[in-house]
């Protein structure tokens, strides 16, 4: 959670005046009885209103209260309000909220109305069923959007014959331990391009 409430803090303190604004009228729309804190009545009746019904639960409210006090002040519910803001998913395998690294469907990312996404634990131990082979952790999403995004505009593509080439060049005996690290640490990285430009381009392929 300290990963969302860095976000959500700097996403405040670098906003426009309105934008704070609309954060303190989210607080003071859960803080029915104004004394300046949020209890866990007042954060159920909200969400209950809301329709929010996976964010309604205990577990949620104590990892919002920071201080472990029983209420909300405004910073722990700017946390709450930046996860509504930003549809923080649930794992779609366990339901546990994520917090983190989560891994998600490229193809229901891009053409669905509902994102498919799943804890480390779910995808690594393959406990979901999807019909979609594209999973990607959002890191690499963002990676993959930078690639389509510069496939569009016919730059930048990585050449995989060069990529290929250099690497098994490079990874030949009687060299040092240092440098055999060094290589296949190029070697991952050169696996992982390749897979990340492999997805690129099929799913370019079957757009086409």
């Amino acid at each position: 959670m300290e990963e969302i409430r860095e976000a959500a803090l700097a996403y405040y303190e670098a906003g426009t005046q309105e934008q704070r604004q609309l954060a303190w009228a989210f607080f003071r729309t859960l803080d029915v009885d104004g004394d300046g804190t949020v209890s866990v009545h007042e954060f159920s009746n909200f969400l209950r209103d809301r329709g929010c019904r996976l964010l309604d639960n205990r577990s949620f409210f104590q990892a919002l209260d920071r201080d472990g006090n029983g209420c909300l002040d405004f910073y722990e519910v700017l946390t709450l309000y930046y996860i509504i803001k930003s549809g923080r998913p649930y794992c779609d395998g366990c339901g546990v909220f994520l917090t983190g690294l989560f891994f998600t469907c490229l193809n229901c990312h891009e053409s669905s109305h509902k994102t498919f996404d799943l804890c480390s634990a779910c995808y690594r131990g393959r406990r979901f069923v999807h019909p979609h082979a594209a999973i990607l952790d959002n890191y690499t999403l963002l990676t993959h959007k930078r690639l389509m995004t510069m496939g569009a505009l016919g730059v930048g593509q990585p050449n995989m014959s060069q990529i290929i080439s250099s690497t098994s060049s490079n990874l030949r005996p009687g060299k040092s331990r240092r440098e055999r690290v060094k290589e296949a640490f190029e070697a991952f990285d050169t696996g992982f391009t390749i897979g990340t430009y492999a997805t690129y381009a099929a799913t370019v392929c079957s757009i086409m």
